[in-house]
């Protein structure tokens, strides 16, 4: 069978999307440069770490209208102190998540020099890792330990890496361990992501996995129309004294509540 190519987007439609894109590429810095204006007028600095998630919180908020990212949560987020182990699409996910949970995340250390992303992620205290070593892993663990007895809630991409939203990537285990030993609950959030109508599929342009480059994949969010973001948290905690058997619990709670990110419809 002979395959019909779709038919080329009107040419209005085209510019729309570019012009759509630049003003959303020229709004994003200017509102975070207001943020780092008003949070340095109030004194974030010297803020305790529940002030500062409120004022991020404020900016993820704001971005996701920019971006028109429609977010249907399902269920309720964990009360603190938390451990949330979620699936990894891409760094939307970080803005997302932030809109709903005050946390600090776990971040892979590139993730500090990220334009604009970076210093928001110092601000809120995340928590950067090297993941190729293992002396950094105990560091890191002991870090959220701190944060977890200090009150405060700890996102961990337990993936290790983001993926095109069609699955639930396996779970390492090496910084469940904490968790496991001193038998911390443990919940999750399954996060998926949907494009519009005419618009690319999801893990075209929403998800940021394999090669991607980060600059070119912003153009291109920018440029959707809309965009819906699903995060669905998990009802119970998980539970586990081994940390390899915690990580496979953790995969299936997490498998239970995931739906594949979608296509363009």
């Amino acid at each position: 069978m002979t395959s019909v190519p779709d038919a080329a987007p009107p040419l209005g439609e085209l510019r729309g999307g570019w012009a759509r894109g630049a003003l959303r590429l020229v709004a994003i810095p200017l509102l975070t440069a207001a943020c780092w204006v008003a949070w340095l007028a109030a004194g974030v600095g010297r803020g305790g770490a529940q002030r500062r998630e409120a004022m991020v919180r404020t900016w993820a908020q704001a971005m996701t209208r920019i971006l028109n990212i429609n977010i249907e949560r399902l269920g309720d987020p964990p009360e603190r102190p938390f451990l949330l182990v979620t699936n990894h699409l891409g760094y939307l996910d970080v803005m997302v998540l932030m809109t709903l949970v005050d946390a600090v995340f776990i971040a892979k250390r590139e993730v500090r020099g990220w334009p604009m992303f970076g210093p928001l992620a110092r601000i809120v205290g995340t928590i950067f890792i090297d993941r190729e070593s293992t002396r950094d892993t105990l560091r890191v663990a002991a870090a959220m330990s701190g944060a977890l007895a200090a009150g405060r809630g700890v996102v961990l991409f337990a993936e290790g890496t983001s993926g095109d939203g069609s699955r639930v990537l396996p779970l390492r285990p090496a910084l469940l361990d904490g968790a496991a030993r001193s038998g911390w609950p443990v919940y999750v959030a399954s996060l998926s992501y949907r494009t519009g109508p005419g618009d690319p599929p999801a893990a075209e342009v929403l998800c940021w996995w394999g090669d991607m480059t980060f600059l070119p994949h912003l153009v291109g969010v920018c440029r959707l129309r809309r965009s819906h973001a699903r995060v669905a948290f998990g009802e119970r905690p998980v539970l586990a004294a081994d940390r390899r058997i915690l990580a496979g619990r953790l995969h299936e709670a997490l498998t239970r509540s995931f739906v594949p990110s979608g296509h363009a419809n």
